[in-house]
């Protein structure tokens, strides 16, 4: 087959080209038939967009992707990718159902346990050295297990509720994918270098559809975003699994801090909303607009703007982690959050304040009203 006789740089470029074209040809198709059958997103009081817009915007993304890796991706544990493109797969299955019709949180959390299980128990893609966090390093079987169900099933619905407004979920993915790329790549690990590339070549067809469309508008939807999530998690864990003592230049001393910055924006964003809920006696998972990207948005910044600004922000806690290694994980850890609380309370401040002023405004005019 000819694809065995590409050089070391066309074993990524071809891929990726394929994956781009495949996506880019394959949305405006989506767009039609999510419309005719009436797959949209409609506006509602908890929403940042207006009118009806075409979902599943993921079906296209990840076209490009199978198709892609299914051709061009050989060099590698054909056991280990079998199953994540399975679980994967039950992941988008569960988030096309959720577009076209619905389904309960509770069936969605199920089908991503049993795709987490799979990753675990039929490809051993797990989580079992915490790398000195802690004191923490070899970890027994359950704790194994649990900690990579944990990072699995927190990931993909960290990307799931991120995905808020144009170009944010594909924006992070597409950086949190290429800074493991690099690092796979750089450290021999080719077929994981592959994955990561196509899959951002697959978002970046997608972006301009999801940002500057008219009538080719869309979005990801949950088939998008939650398979987006899941392949992350899982390349999260590869990591973690395959980078420890490369014996390279590359080689990293405080992997878990470096993972979570990697997806540190939503991560911290889905903490923080968590524990705001909770403070509030409120169910954790109930629709609001307090996301980080809705403060954004309420100070005046376009889709674009926020997006442009959190996935930035998001580069800058990747840069501190890489060059901050040597403090460790634990210490790296709390000065990446402690980072992101001092950072986010700003803009968290400065929407307050602009409430209360418009809300002040709002009590003077009817006060002026009423004695008129």
């Amino acid at each position: 087959m000819v694809y065995w006789h590409l050089s070391l740089s066309e074993l990524v470029t071809v891929p990726v080209a394929i994956s781009f074209l495949i996506t880019f040809f394959f949305v405006p198709l989506t767009v039609k038939v999510a419309k005719a059958r009436g797959i949209v997103a409609r506006e509602n009081g908890r929403t940042s967009h207006k009118g009806s817009i075409p979902t599943m915007g993921g079906l296209a993304v990840f076209s490009g992707f199978y198709i892609s890796v299914l051709i061009f991706v050989n060099d590698v544990n054909f056991r280990e990718l079998n199953t994540i493109l399975a679980g994967s797969f039950l992941i988008l299955l569960s988030g096309m159902k959720d577009d076209m019709i619905g389904i309960s949180w509770q069936k969605k959390l199920f089908i991503q346990f049993l795709a987490g299980c799979l990753m675990i128990f039929w490809a051993d893609i797990r989580l079992s050295n915490l790398q000195g966090f802690f004191g923490i390093y070899e970890i027994n079987m359950g704790w194994s297990v649990a900690l990579t169900l944990l990072t699995i099933v927190g990931l993909t619905n960290c990307f799931n509720l991120i995905d808020g407004i144009d170009g944010l979920a594909s924006g992070l993915g597409g950086l949190s994918l290429v800074t493991m790329g690099i690092c796979f790549w750089f450290t021999g690990h080719i077929e994981l270098a592959q994955i990561s590339f196509i899959l951002v070549a697959a978002l970046i067809a997608f972006i301009p559809f999801n940002l500057y469309g008219k009538s080719n508008k869309i979005f990801m939807g949950d088939t998008g975003s939650l398979t987006l999530g899941f392949i992350i998690s899982v390349m999260i864990i590869k990591f973690n699994q395959v980078l420890p003592g490369t014996g390279s230049s590359f080689a990293f001393t405080a992997l878990p801090a470096l993972s979570i910055a990697i997806v540190f924006i939503p991560l911290f964003d889905t903490l923080r909303v968590f524990i705001i809920r909770i403070c509030k006696r409120k169910n954790p998972f109930s629709p609001d607009k307090i996301h980080t990207h809705h403060v954004f948005l309420g100070l005046g910044l376009s889709h674009g703007q926020t997006s442009l600004v959190l996935v930035g922000l998001n580069l800058g806690f990747i840069l501190l982690a890489f060059f901050s290694a040597q403090l460790g994980t634990t210490i790296l850890l709390f000065i990446l959050f402690l980072s992101g609380i001092v950072i986010f309370s700003v803009p968290c401040a400065r929407l307050r304040r602009k409430q209360q002023k418009k809300e002040e405004i709002r009590i003077r005019n009817s006060e002026l009203r009423i004695r008129n």
